[in-house]
């Protein structure tokens, strides 16, 4: 850029910059020698001024103290050695001495000493008895003085006062030719003040010395030089007065010094003044010149570069305004006061493409105006719409308008006036802003709406509690449903007292915390009381009285309400009213506690309804509610005072008896009369929808006073006692007693190793044998035993009747079959074992499953056994109920091929109606008939019966329990063909009974 300016220019610029940078700059150095000059002159004069004064200062001091010890001594010059006391009793010199010590300011203390070295006399009231001690070997030294000239001591301590002094001294020879001495003590504070005369100049060193001598005063204090020479000494041409440039005499700086004597030679007082000191002001000036004369140069150097920088700016105006308007977000264009384009900016272009191709410099606006009426929807203006989104129409120069865009944009069209006429047109699009304003407004509407659907009330609280927003809800029931506008008032006027204090609590935690919730109250009214729950948020605005808080008072009234209720139903039965299991031990707990106080007993008696199922089934459950209801009403009529009924669930109840006798006799006869009137109680019909209907109960009863037992233990002890009653058949009442506990705790074990022996595979099959009339085998039946870890062998008797009632013996009896199948099909690979049949007992709650027929396919398809050598073994006990159920699950496994046999028939109570119906292909005669055979002829005559109505019926005859011949040889001759029992071979492991088999096929 500096190649498009002139050298003359450039070289003028820069030549006029050199000038006044070397006058400034020669300036500066000429004004900071003068004041330096100026300030060290001005230090000397005030160094020789001080001096001046304090000389003359402390030579009136010094002669004043002179002249007061040569009156002193005129007294006494005609005294003698021996007459000098008396005479100056005679005389009242102490007297006098007393008043010189008064009027003169600078001695404090003045006395008159011998040779040697006594007090003669003495300013102090003590008098010649005052001690008085005197700096080492001052005393000879003024008494071997050649003439009598006063002397001055070095700083030393009074012993009176015990302040730094020095003492003046003067010898006076009495008429015997003896010498005595007057000495005045002068404190050195005191000397300091004369010699300073006040003075206020910064950094002053003041030092008053001998000749050649020690120190006797420093200003400023230094006590380690105090009594001691300064070195180096000051010589004599130094002592003129004059101003000399020496080091000082206390800091040992540079420094102005001016040194005087006083009216005795040997005493100089010294100033001196550092330099430091002295030119510290000027310093501050050569500070303050050097920085106006470099503020000077930056100015002169600042005009230089704004010179160039200006000249720079107009070569470079056209591209930064060119640069500026590329860099716009909006679409911009100047016109000249004819409406003619000056410039645009690219952003104009994308804004309005079909001028891309048109515009240009000094181009009529109101072309492109033409060109764009196609593309412009429409324009408002001021609310009205127009055809053009040409910015200075006839009506408006200047001002806003809004255009439409074909394309859905919406721009916003500023025009303003330029000062010499033309016009700046600035193109904004406004499409999203139109659409963020379109979704506030949304979202306001769409807020408006929840807060109105919302039940609760809402507040915009100040710490103060005054409101200053409201919203209520359009649902009756508001906290502030009386008050129309509550905006401006306080909370106070609103809600009742206990309210106002739980709101403001609120409204202080929240206000420490953030936020705060839980808070309840209550509020009366003639249709009832109405509970509220607080919440309260703290805005993010204000502090102190401006803070902010949203406040929402929910109407809890109902949750209220409903946890009452759900207390309710969490200790009481909901059918009956009578507390439950809960509240039942929670009173348990209490009675054993206030029963072991007082050493009584207290009772349980657990209640069962005797066949209530029975009453379900038949009548359905509303029956037996209403049953239950009455039970619990009865039970409840005859307790005493203080007991408890309450009901654990189902046809269960519990009575507790408290404060029963301390004789454990007498409390059993008590809890025995209330078990038995409530039995008789039981007895009486019950009016269940208008029918009579009569039910009993079972009772088990136990007692307890301060027991050890766990409140489990005790309800179990009960039930167990209930358990015994009810086996007895039912209408009974059993106390408990231990042996029942140990009986329910061998079953419990039992069942629990039931549990294991599945869990460890502990079953194992024997196999019995299955013959024919002449001997051949056709099968066997499996027989499940426990293989037990301690007891051994343990046959079905010994556990069948617990894994009925347990439920175990489904996963039991599946094992059993799937292990046949896999038997019959490994069988079905021998040739000579190919034919055989496995019958498989099945139990009635096993069948009753009701995937019983998938589990035996499944089965089946595992094992990949065939379905007609498997013979499944049922009781008569499935023909009791359900036998439409039973028959069709027969019918589908028949299907396959499997045969069924009915086992121990006619110990049942079948209908033989049903025989016809089922798909059955053997009855077996019970063991139990055989063993009557020779023994019972009527038992042989119903033998003869089930074989004649099996014949009848195309069924297979088996005997089993078959011992004797005699037993055989009956049943061949009345027609039996298949036969089982330890007379053809007892149950035997699988490996036996293969190995028998094998016997039989060698032999």
């Amino acid at each position: 850029m500096n190649k498009l300016l002139p050298r003359r220019i450039t070289a003028t610029i820069y030549g006029v910059a050199a000038v006044f940078l070397v006058a400034v700059l020669g300036s500066a150095v000429v004004l900071t020698s003068a004041t330096r000059d100026k300030a060290i002159a001005d230090s000397q004069d005030q160094a020789t001024r001080f001096v001046s004064g304090s000389e003359a200062a402390l030579n009136r001091s010094l002669l004043g103290v002179d002249l007061l010890l040569a009156d002193l001594s005129e007294g006494l010059q005609a005294s003698s050695e021996a007459t000098i006391v008396a005479d100056a009793t005679r005389n009242q010199l102490a007297q006098q001495m007393q008043g010189v010590v008064r009027q003169n300011l600078l001695v404090r203390y003045v006395a008159v000493l011998d040779a040697r070295d006594e007090v003669v006399v003495s300013s102090d009231r003590q008098g010649a008895k005052a001690a008085i001690r005197l700096p080492a070997g001052f005393l000879r030294q003024v008494l071997e003085q050649p003439a009598s000239t006063l002397a001055i001591s070095a700083p030393f301590v009074s012993a009176l006062t015990s302040q730094r002094v020095v003492y003046f001294a003067r010898d006076l020879r009495l008429k015997d030719g003896s010498h005595i001495v007057a000495i005045a003590e002068v404190q050195l504070s005191l000397l300091t003040t004369i010699l300073m005369q006040g003075a206020d100049i910064e950094g002053l060193e003041v030092t008053l010395e001998h000749e050649a001598g020690p120190v006797l005063v420093s200003m400023p204090r230094r006590d380690d030089l105090s009594g001691q020479a300064i070195t180096p000494a000051l010589s004599e041409q130094v002592l003129d007065g004059s101003p000399r440039y020496l080091p000082a005499r206390l800091s040992g700086a540079p420094a102005i010094v001016v040194a005087r004597p006083t009216l005795h030679r040997n005493l100089l007082i010294v100033a001196s003044i550092p330099l430091q000191s002295a030119l510290r002001d000027w310093r501050t000036q050569q500070a303050f010149i050097w920085s106006a004369a470099g503020t000077f140069m930056l100015m002169i150097l600042g005009v230089v570069y704004l010179t160039r920088m200006h000249l720079r700016r107009q070569w470079q105006s056209k591209a930064t305004l060119n640069q500026a308007l590329e860099s716009m977000v909006d679409g911009f264009v100047l016109l000249d006061s004819k409406d003619r384009v000056l410039t645009w900016n690219r952003r104009f272009g994308e804004i309005f493409p079909w001028s891309r191709d048109m515009i240009r410099p000094l181009q009529p606006f109101q072309e492109i105006v033409e060109r764009g009426e196609d593309h412009v929807v429409a324009a408002v203006v001021d609310g009205e719409q127009t055809a053009s989104f040409d910015p200075h129409q006839k009506q408006q120069v200047q001002g806003e308008r809004e255009l439409t865009l074909a394309g859905g944009g919406v721009i916003l069209a500023v025009t303003r006036r330029t000062p010499d006429g033309g016009s700046m047109c600035v193109y904004r699009d406004i499409t999203e802003k139109r659409r963020h304003i379109a979704d506030i407004l949304e979202g306001k509407v769409q807020l408006q709406a929840t807060l109105d659907a919302l039940p609760d009330v809402l507040l915009e609280l100040g710490l103060d509690g005054q409101c200053h927003r409201f919203h209520s809800p359009r649902t009756p029931g508001a906290a502030i449903d009386d008050v129309r506008n509550p905006v401006g008032r306080t909370i106070g006027d609103l809600l009742p007292p206990d309210a106002v204090a739980e709101v403001m609590a609120a409204l202080q935690e929240s206000y420490v915390s953030g936020f705060s919730a839980g808070r309840q109250f209550e509020r009366r009214a003639a249709q009832g009381t109405t509970w509220f729950e607080i919440s309260v948020s703290r805005m993010p605005v204000g502090e102190g009285v401006d803070a902010r808080f949203i406040v929402i008072l929910r109407n809890i009234t109902d949750r209220k309400s409903a946890a009452r209720q759900i207390e309710h139903l969490a200790f009481y039965d909901g059918l009956t009213g009578l507390p439950n299991r809960r509240m039942l031990l929670h009173r348990l707990t209490a009675a054993i506690v206030s029963n072991s106080r007082g050493s009584r007993h207290g009772g349980l008696l657990f209640l069962d309804l005797d066949k209530f199922k029975t009453l379900n089934d038949a009548h359905g459950h509303a029956m037996g509610d209403l049953l239950l209801k009455q039970v619990a009403a009865r039970i409840s009529r005859i307790m005493r005072d203080g007991d408890t009924v309450a009901r654990l669930g189902g046809d269960e109840f519990v009575v507790l008896l408290e404060n029963l006798s301390e004789d454990s006799a007498v409390a059993t006869t008590q809890t025995r009369a209330l078990g038995e009137a409530i039995l008789a109680e039981m007895h009486q019909p019950f009016d269940i929808a208008t029918h009579p209907y009569f039910s009993t109960c079972s009772i088990g009863a136990t007692l307890f006073r301060d027991n050890q037992l766990s409140l489990d233990g005790l309800l179990k002890q009960a039930d167990i006692a209930m358990y015994y009653a009810k086996i007895a058949g039912g209408r009974a009442m059993q106390f408990f007693e231990p042996a029942m506990q140990t009986v329910i705790t061998a079953r419990a074990t039992l069942e629990t190793e039931l549990h294991t022996a599945m869990a460890a595979n502990q079953f194992v099959l024997h196999y019995q044998p299955q013959v024919t009339d002449g001997g051949g085998l056709v099968g066997a039946e499996v027989l499940v035993r426990w293989q037990h870890p301690h007891r051994g062998m343990v046959p079905p008797a010994g556990f069948i009747e617990v894994a009925e009632e347990t439920g175990l013996i489904v996963p039991i009896g599946l094992w059993v079959l799937e292990q046949a199948c896999i038997q019959l099909e490994r069988w079905s690979h021998h040739p000579r074992r190919s034919n055989l049949q496995i019958a498989v007992n099945v139990s009635a709650r096993q069948f009753r499953s009701d995937d019983f027929a998938d589990q035996v396919r499944d089965v089946l398809i595992r094992t990949g056994a065939d379905p007609s050598k498997l013979k499944l073994e049922l009781t008569e006990s499935l023909l009791q109920d359900k036998v439409t159920e039973t028959i069709r699950k027969m019918k589908s496994l028949a299907a396959i091929g499997i045969q069924f046999s009915m086992d121990d028939f006619g110990t049942g109570f079948s209908s033989l109606s049903y025989m016809t119906q089922l798909p059955l292909h053997q009855v077996k005669i019970d063991k139990s008939f055989v063993q009557g055979i020779g023994i019972d002829r009527k038992v042989e005559l119903i033998i003869q019966t089930i074989i004649g109505m099996a014949r009848s019926l195309d069924l297979a005859i088996v005997a089993e329990g078959v011992e004797t011949e005699q037993q055989l040889a009956f049943l061949e001759k009345h027609g039996c063909t298949l036969y089982q029992g330890y007379l053809f071979g007892k149950p035997v492991a699988l490996a036996e009974f293969d190995s028998e088999l094998n016997a039989e096929t060698t032999g």
